[in-house]
């Protein structure tokens, strides 16, 4: 756990610091390849491979070349390539009715929705990978950096992990005051609600690089089991007054959501979506049959295609059958069942009920303790089984996972 802090504070701490610690506005909205550290030898690092997801991400010699030269004071933001492509990619603001002083922010790629200052000059930045928006407004020094990063490719953090890591960031916070070369102080850290949402809250001063004047970075940290946000305003110390009550206020409008990826059988056009914390259950050695198994803390979805001759008792179609018909393949679906799980499956339920369209058949029962949801298909000579397992107590968490699973069935 301390080794996911550490590489989120070298992402998020150190890419987004050397923005504030420079006073350079384009270096506020470029990705830096010239990393300013708070160590105490303080020394100028440059960076030419930046570590996310489990992935190492390679910035261009010429991007670092050319954010290595600082432009006059209050320039204007020049739009690079990245950054027009990232445009593409993320809406940059829509207005909030009935207010002016807030536009809305919405990141769909990672499901991240807040309300910030419309006095800011916004825009997203297109190079570093993990940064997906920058504000900035000139005049007054005021600036914003909203960054949405993975925490661990390998798979979700369970809810207790969610806890730690925020403990673990705190206490990396306050260690970090004495490892500091520019004067840093901690005003304020601890955890916070916001909108349903826990983060963690810190607000610190250091000097600039010059030791003439402080600078102050007013951050929140929301983690979840698989992202992180981080969301900093920064200005002079002596402009704080200003918007210490109106950051609260802003950040009160913070929407984290579910985001998904799509799960599909190699070879089949058999497909789904699962929550991005999902990872790979499949055994590799597993051969036989046609599936794919994804789960995360909360919930395990299987796809499975067999053909339908492993079914003696299945028609070529579930629609269209008469009542005889149907109860012959709940009863078949049954006996299967037990025999599958050698009769560990209690309180068994079928039922034929249409979906998308299809006719199929939703069963649901138990298995050592564990709630069975599953949905039957025939189609083109396979059966197709969509299922999922999952504790009783996160039924109603899960309940929104099935029920886009099924909508987006694909076959």
């Amino acid at each position: 756990m301390q080794n996911k802090i550490a590489a989120a504070v070298v992402s998020f701490g150190l890419v987004m610091g050397i923005a504030a610690m420079t006073e350079n506005s384009v270096m506020a909205q470029q990705a830096t390849a010239a990393v300013q550290s708070d160590s105490k030898a303080g020394e100028t690092q440059t960076v030419k491979a930046v570590q996310t997801n489990s992935k190492t991400i390679h910035v261009p010699a010429e991007s670092q070349q050319a954010e290595r030269k600082a432009p006059t004071e209050n320039s204007k933001p020049q739009p690079t390539a990245a950054a027009a492509e990232a445009t593409k990619q993320f809406p940059v603001t829509e207005p909030v009715e009935g207010r002016t002083d807030v536009v809305a922010f919405t990141d769909a790629k990672n499901g991240f929705r807040i309300f910030v200052p419309s006095e800011l000059e916004v825009y997203p930045l297109g190079i570093n990978p993990v940064a997906v928006l920058r504000g900035e407004n000139v005049a007054k020094g005021l600036r914003l950096a909203i960054d949405a990063s993975a925490i661990d490719g390998k798979g979700p953090l369970m809810p207790f992990q969610v806890e730690a890591f925020r403990e673990d960031f705190l206490r990396l916070v306050k260690n970090s005051v004495k490892d500091s070369a520019n004067a840093k102080k901690i005003l304020t850290s601890g955890e916070v609600e916001l909108a349903g949402q826990k983060a963690v809250h810190v607000v610190s001063t250091n000097l600039t690089t010059d030791g003439k004047r402080r600078l102050l970075r007013d951050e929140y940290v929301f983690v979840t089991q698989n992202r992180m946000f981080v969301v900093m305003y920064m200005m002079d110390e002596k402009l704080y007054p200003e918007y210490q009550e109106k950051i609260p206020q802003w950040m009160e409008s913070v929407q984290i959501s579910q985001v998904w990826k799509k799960i599909n059988i190699s070879g089949t056009a058999l497909g789904t979506e699962v929550p991005a914390s999902c990872i790979d259950l499949k055994e590799p050695t597993e051969t036989e049959r046609t599936m794919e198994v994804y789960g995360n803390e909360s919930i395990m979805v299987g796809l499975v295609s067999y053909p339908r001759e492993q079914f003696s008792f299945m028609p070529q179609a579930l629609g269209g059958l008469a009542q005889a018909d149907k109860a012959a393949v709940l009863e078949g679906l049954k006996q299967k069942l037990a025999a599958d799980t050698k009769d560990a499956a209690k309180d068994y339920k079928g039922e034929f009920v249409t979906l998308n369209g299809r006719d199929c058949v939703k069963a649901t029962y138990e298995v050592n303790g564990s709630k069975n949801e599953s949905y039957t298909f025939v189609n083109e000579g396979k059966v197709i089984e969509l299922g999922f397992v999952f504790k009783g107590e996160n039924e109603k968490a899960v309940r929104p996972v099935i029920a886009h699973a099924v909508e987006k069935l694909e076959m």
